[in-house]
């Protein structure tokens, strides 16, 4: 039992080691639970509270209060009364099954398997005291600043590796269990550092084992302790340690990555750490929209540990009270809290939804990577067990509306206000239709460079990639033909000039002589700019696009035959990849939103005229499956010229592209979703 300052009030806060329960109380409220002795009955506990307090407490309050506690298993049971419950569980599996589910029983399921208190005290006295120094704290926080550095510099190299590390679309089985594997691993020692912060500063850790959070495996420790005996510095610096030991992993990770060379397994290994416990654990875990750990430090410090439950409430209270005029509890919120409890309500409410919908839509991409169609069927099942509830209570609500003001016809301003506007959001065309598809950037200009002649590429003297300037070299090639056509043009200029002397020294005519010359002449020009093309060289200024020119080496090229692409600088140019699908839902002069790897703004523009027929998507970008019975979508294009005076957008970049249809009501939207389906699916 410990008092402690709440929002600027006294509680009591008090833990059931035996159960893992923490309550917290009123001083006054606390008073009157300790007269409680097992005894007494509820008239003389409300009596004899009277007299210790001079308050009056109503018996039936009284009894309100013990029964709420009851059922949170707070009283102390005899084993004479443990067994009769016990009993009474196992001959009643009915009546607990029967039970309505609370909307989170999905969001958080948890399974206790060990008691980690004596390992970990075994552990804080090996490295506690090193671990907890300043001088590993200033350590720490010395790496967290230069991966942070190396992050912000080099996002554009990171971003799009984190959508690809965690689209699990095009993950392989053995990709999919070394992923959760590292997970769990990576889950494990979050949860000990939470664990052995607790037992650090002086708390106990009797339960550890698995949890389902948003139907996502991972560990869980149980710190309740640390709320007792710990000051608010300490209990933060527990709640935060999970988060503190995988940035310390992610550091240490991008050391290594950064010091050994691209292929090594331990390389590779690192880089999929970073990808982990890097951004991913401060967006994630940081976030106070759920309950992770941003949400527990969050509340720690703003002093209102159940605010999520509460401000749900309020919330739900406020808008069946107020704007459906309902009968509901309303519970009570201090003035100042209000906006904040609306806000905060509705954001994490959203966020959890989104969550929710996002697990039954991987359940469906995982499961479409191996069952194809048939993925539709579980992920349905978990659609129905994660929203039926919800669903169950929105349609009592529904009914308590029908039955107390549409079937009397008594409807109140504010209920007829929020019905208009939720109609008006269900059937008014508000949000634009949007379709997904890929860009790659190309050049509006390009050369291709081709062998003079035939022969064999001596020499490259660039890279892919590689600036070049217009006229600067770019390849030999060296030609039989041409060194033949050299050494012909040589010996008969070397004939002319003896034909020239010999008729000079015979004092005999010139003329046969000097039209020998000029055609010796003609050919030794003709022979020096044959020879001269076997040196390619840049047209104009611009970057090699070929990909690794330094294979064309000793190579045996025709003439004319293709050998360098030259990408001119000036404007680019994106080629748009529109699913044959959508096209459909896609206006003529559609707006399309270009979105960069790395870049957190977009480029917007309009899409021209289709051109060509149906094409498959590049190497780069196509997606195999690896199935022979799912077939890869065909893809129509169009290219769309951008201007690039800052120079960010680099030949061969690809992304992702939005592109905006028809403004359409949620009605709609629904009704076209669900016609496909059945006609997909059913039909």
């Amino acid at each position: 039992m410990r008092e402690e300052m709440l929002g600027g009030e006294r509680v009591v806060g008090v833990f059931h080691r035996g159960r893992g329960n923490f309550f917290r109380f009123p001083p006054v409220q606390w008073t009157l639970l300790q007269l409680f002795d097992g005894v007494r009955t509820y008239d003389e506990v409300a009596d004899l509270f009277s007299q210790q307090t001079s308050l009056t407490v109503a018996v039936e309050e009284v009894r309100t209060l013990a029964e709420s506690l009851e059922e949170s298993d707070f009283w102390y049971r005899s084993a004479q009364e443990r067994t009769f419950a016990l009993n009474d569980v196992l001959n009643a599996p009915r009546n607990r099954l029967s039970r309505r589910p609370t909307k989170n029983a999905l969001a958080q399921i948890s399974f206790s398997v060990i008691d980690p208190d004596g390992f970990l005290t075994w552990l804080d006295g090996k490295i506690g005291s090193f671990l907890y120094s300043s001088g590993f704290t200033l350590l720490a926080l010395l790496l967290f600043f230069v991966e942070a550095f190396i992050f912000v510099t080099r996002w554009d190299f990171f971003a799009p590796d984190l959508v690809l590390f965690y689209t699990f679309t095009s993950k392989s089985f053995a990709e999919l269990a070394q992923f959760w594997l590292l997970f769990f691993v990576i889950g494990f020692f979050h949860e000990m550092a939470h664990g052995l912060t607790c037992k650090h500063f002086g708390g106990q850790v009797h339960k550890m084992g698995f949890l389902l959070l948003y139907l996502t495996p991972a560990f869980f420790v149980d710190i309740t302790e640390i709320w007792l005996c710990s000051s608010r510095r300490h209990r933060s610096y527990a709640i935060i340690a999970g988060i503190w030991i995988e940035l310390i992993f992610c550091g240490s990770s991008m050391i290594v990555w950064l010091n050994t060379q691209p292929g090594q397994w331990g390389h590779n290994f690192c880089y999929e750490v970073i990808l982990m416990t890097g951004v991913a654990a401060i967006v994630l875990n940081l976030n106070p929209l759920a309950k992770f750990d941003g949400y527990y430090l969050m509340t720690e410090w703003i002093g209102i540990p159940d605010l999520k439950e509460r401000s749900t409430a309020f919330l739900s209270g406020w808008v069946q009270r107020g704007l459906l005029g309902l009968d509901a509890e309303l519970p009570v919120v201090a003035r100042g809290h209000v906006p904040f409890f609306v806000a905060y309500a509705f954001l994490s409410g959203l966020y959890s939804y989104v969550l929710l919908s996002t697990v039954v839509r991987l359940t469906y991409n995982i499961g479409s990577h191996w069952l194809g169609e048939f993925a539709l069927i579980p992920a349905v099942l978990l659609a129905y067990k994660v929203f039926h509830s919800r669903l169950a209570a929105l349609r009592g609500v529904l009914k308590r509306v029908w039955s107390k003001h549409v079937s009397t016809g008594r409807m109140t301003p504010a209920l007829t206000a929020s019905l208009l506007i939720l109609l008006a959001l269900v059937l008014l065309p508000i949000r634009r239709d949007r379709e997904s598809g890929l860009f790659v950037i190309e050049p509006e200009h390009s050369s291709v460079l081709h062998a003079p002649e035939e022969g064999t590429v001596s020499a490259v003297f660039v890279d892919e990639g590689e600036e070049v300037r217009m006229g600067e070299p770019l390849l030999q090639v060296r030609s039989v033909t041409v060194d033949s056509l050299r050494s012909s043009a040589t010996a008969q200029s070397d004939a002319a000039r003896f034909a020239t002397f010999n008729a000079q020294l015979s004092h005999s005519s010139l003329g046969s002589a000097a039209s020998g010359r000029d055609a010796a002449l003609r050919s030794e020009a003709l022979a020096g700019r044959t020879q001269a093309s076997l040196l390619v060289r840049a047209p104009a200024d611009g970057v090699i696009l070929t990909r690794d020119p330094a294979a064309l080496t000793d190579r045996s090229v025709g003439s004319g035959e293709p050998l360098l692409t030259v990408a001119e600088y000036g404007s680019r140019v994106a080629r748009i990849f529109i699913p044959a699908a959508a096209l459909n839902r896609i206006q003529p002069n559609a707006e399309v939103a270009l979105i960069e790897p790395g870049q957190f703004g977009v480029l917007h523009a309009r899409l021209p005229a289709l051109e060509g027929d149906a094409v498959a998507l590049p190497p780069g970008l196509a997606t195999n499956t690896g199935l022979k019975g799912v077939a890869a979508p065909t893809y129509y294009y169009a290219r769309i010229r951008l201007d690039d005076p800052t120079g960010r957008l680099e030949l061969g970049m690809s992304g992702d592209v939005i592109l905006f249809g028809a403004r359409r009501s949620l009605f709609a939207r629904a009704w076209n979703v669900g016609s496909n389906l059945f006609c997909a699916h059913v039909w």
